[in-house]
């Protein structure tokens, strides 16, 4: 396993976060009370093909650009943040987080239910904070924090969570499948 991607690990990722960043799109036509609210499926299936790309792949850096090539291909999309040149920077933190935390502990998602949920918990943080930043800064949103623990942060968590959680059996399932194709 080399550190430089093949064409075939630049296809796999450019591929899945394609799809990821159609959730946004395909979702956005749902009626929801409440702005974002898309999420509840977007943010677990984005999960999900992220954790793809870097379990299979297995090299560090293969969460971040696949972050990126959703980010990028999002911010043509309708949907997402009213901020859309913030999208970049908190999908591709996003993957900066889940490639650290398995590169410093040698961790695989697909191998351990508590890795990837834990994994799940926590990576999207950074980009919520720089979310709430942007907000503040740039329309003067200045939501009380606790609403925005609970609004982002929360929500965020839990369905990145409940993806991880799930993770390893959904690989387990399509794994057959994508060792056909190789």
């Amino acid at each position: 396993m080399g550190t430089s991607f093949s064409a075939r690990d630049l296809a796999l990722m450019s591929l899945l976060g394609c799809l990821s960043s159609l959730t946004t799109l395909t979702t956005n036509f749902i009626p929801a009370p409440l702005p974002g609210l898309y999420g509840v499926v977007a943010i677990p299936v984005g999960t999900i093909l992220v954790f793809m790309a870097r379990d299979m792949v297995g090299k560090p850096g293969a969460a971040t650009f696949t972050h990126l090539v959703s980010g990028v291909l999002s911010t043509f999309m309708p949907g997402g943040p009213p901020l859309k040149w913030i999208i970049v920077p908190i999908w591709v933190s996003g993957g900066v987080v889940i490639d650290l935390l398995l590169h410093a502990t040698r961790a695989r998602l697909g191998e351990s239910r508590w890795v990837s949920t834990t994994v799940g918990l926590i990576y999207e943080i950074p980009g919520d904070l720089i979310l709430c930043w942007a907000f503040r800064a740039f329309l003067g949103w200045y939501l009380p924090l606790l609403f925005f623990m609970y609004g982002f942060v929360a929500i965020h968590a839990l369905l990145g969570g409940l993806a991880g959680l799930f993770f390893p059996d959904i690989l387990n399932r399509i794994e057959p499948v994508m060792r056909g194709a190789r």
